[in-house]
């Protein structure tokens, strides 16, 4: 006999599973409270994400108030560098470096500034060229600072354009910054130039590199600055290795620049004393022809008539020696033409004579 199948088991809900007093609380009691667990999830995600964003939003108001004091900080090292305030400067630069060790310009201008703090103290010695004092600015307002800036560039006063785009930095960095700029930019690469030109090659050098800081240089700035670091190279063999510094600077006498020639002839000439000493006198004469030529001096007038006597003495050719011939008296020596063969003696002898002439007293009857 058949048994009957097993009737399904009705499925239970996730409230069957709760405890009996827990089960007596409505079902839309339930819904109600799954609605109000998920809004406070929502409401939730949404703080969290508005503190996440405010953090972040402060996060990048402080990396700006960083970067803003950063370039306020490298803009004052600037000043103090210009006005010789290397611990001050390198303070400064150091502080930069801390907030963007890749801040453009800052590693080269802390570079500058230790060098400067290193530098030996020398005796300070009066100074041989006027030097035009810096105008008092009125300090009143931005814009007239700005307005004395324009005005003393307009007048080529250099030293004091910058003294007022400084001054001008010091107080309000962003107050008409791009034009300031323009301004610093064109009266520290006027003032390299007329260094330069006066033979302050160092100092002119740093005018343009603090120029092209703020833009670009133009063909006749980087070619000035050019013939002045190669001014510089060559000087610094001056007194030291003279062919070297004798090369490099006709070189530049070439090119007509400072007191390059002078050193070109005064190299030129040691050049050629240390060519007679190598035992190479006609090398140093053209040495010493080409001192002379660039700058008369009897000096060297002197030496090149010395190392020309010893070159035309050194090359000159030896005489062919001459063959004297002693005469003697009596009959010529012939002098044999074949080269006599060497052989055995002869086998007969010449015979000798039959009769032998005997000598008379009585002479002969005519």
């Amino acid at each position: 006999m058949m048994r009957p199948a097993p009737s399904p088991k009705p499925r239970r809900s996730l409230i069957d599973h709760l405890p009996p007093r827990l089960q007596r609380v409505p079902r839309g009691g339930w819904w109600a409270a799954l609605g109000v667990f998920f809004l406070l999830c929502v409401l939730s995600v949404g703080a969290l994400s508005g503190v996440a964003a405010g953090r972040q939003q402060s996060a990048a108001g402080q990396s700006e108030a960083l970067t803003r004091a950063a370039q306020e900080q490298f803009d004052l090292g600037v000043q103090d560098l210009l006005e010789t305030r290397y611990e001050l400067a390198r303070q400064r630069f150091e502080y930069v470096l801390s907030v963007d060790p890749g801040f453009p310009g800052a590693a080269e201008l802390l570079d500058k500034a230790l060098l400067g703090m290193n530098a030996p103290t020398t005796t300070p010695v009066p100074p041989t060229i006027a030097v035009t004092p810096t105008a008092t600015l009125d300090v009143s307002s931005l814009d007239s600072l700005f307005a004395q800036a324009q005005s003393a560039f307009t007048a080529e006063d250099w030293n004091t354009t910058i003294q007022a785009v400084l001054t001008l930095r010091s107080i309000d960095p962003q107050h008409r910054r791009a034009e300031a700029n323009q301004l610093l930019a064109g009266a520290l690469r006027a003032r390299g130039l007329e260094k330069i030109w006066a033979g302050q090659h160092e100092q002119g050098i740093y005018d343009l590199a603090l120029a092209e800081r703020f833009g670009p240089l133009d063909s006749q700035a980087t070619a000035w600055r050019s013939s002045a670091s190669f001014y510089l190279f060559a000087n610094s063999f001056f007194g030291v290795v003279w062919p070297e510094a004798a090369r490099y600077f006709s070189q530049l006498c070439a090119a007509g620049g400072w007191d390059s020639c002078y050193k070109f002839s005064v190299a030129a000439m040691e050049y050629g004393n240390e060519l007679m000493k190598a035992d190479d006198p006609c090398a140093a004469v053209d040495q010493f022809d080409a001192s002379y030529e660039t700058r008369a001096d009897s000096k060297v007038e002197d030496l090149a008539d010395n190392a020309r006597e010893a070159c035309l003495t050194a090359t000159a050719v030896p005489p062919t020696p001459t063959i004297t011939l002693t005469p003697t008296f009596g009959l010529p020596i012939e002098t044999p033409t074949e080269t006599p063969t060497i052989g055995a003696p002869p086998t007969t002898a010449p015979a000798p004579p039959t009769e032998t002439p005997t000598p008379t007293d009585t002479p002969p009857t005519p």
